[in-house]
């Protein structure tokens, strides 16, 4: 594989009412699923799950990733969330937001 750079400011941009997203894994000669998403104001992914670990890294925005036990937690743009494997999540966008999502084992 060749060196690839990524500019990720550049790479999706917002639909009203949508959201919208691009996977990285194909394009990257990678196994493992890497995704970028932009998510409009009061869009939200509902409770879902994997048997990999998730990390949700915020380019723009806020993100909130709410835990089966209620408790959201705030991402802002420069930061990274690890949620755990199995864990039941939801992600909510209360303003425009993207982020990259990857998962490991």
């Amino acid at each position: 594989m060749a060196v690839t750079k990524i500019d990720l400011k550049t790479t999706m941009t917002y639909r009203e009412h949508a959201i919208t997203s691009k996977s990285f894994a194909r394009k990257l000669g990678i196994e493992l699923p890497f995704a970028m998403y932009a998510m409009a104001a009061g869009e939200s992914i509902s409770a879902e799950q994997s048997t990999l670990t998730r990390l949700f890294e915020v380019i723009d925005g806020t993100l909130i990733v709410r835990l089966a036990d209620e408790v959201d937690q705030e991402v802002h743009a420069g930061e990274m969330l690890v949620v755990p494997a199995n864990t039941v999540h939801t992600l909510v966008a209360e303003h425009p937001c993207q982020f990259i999502q990857l998962e490991t084992k």
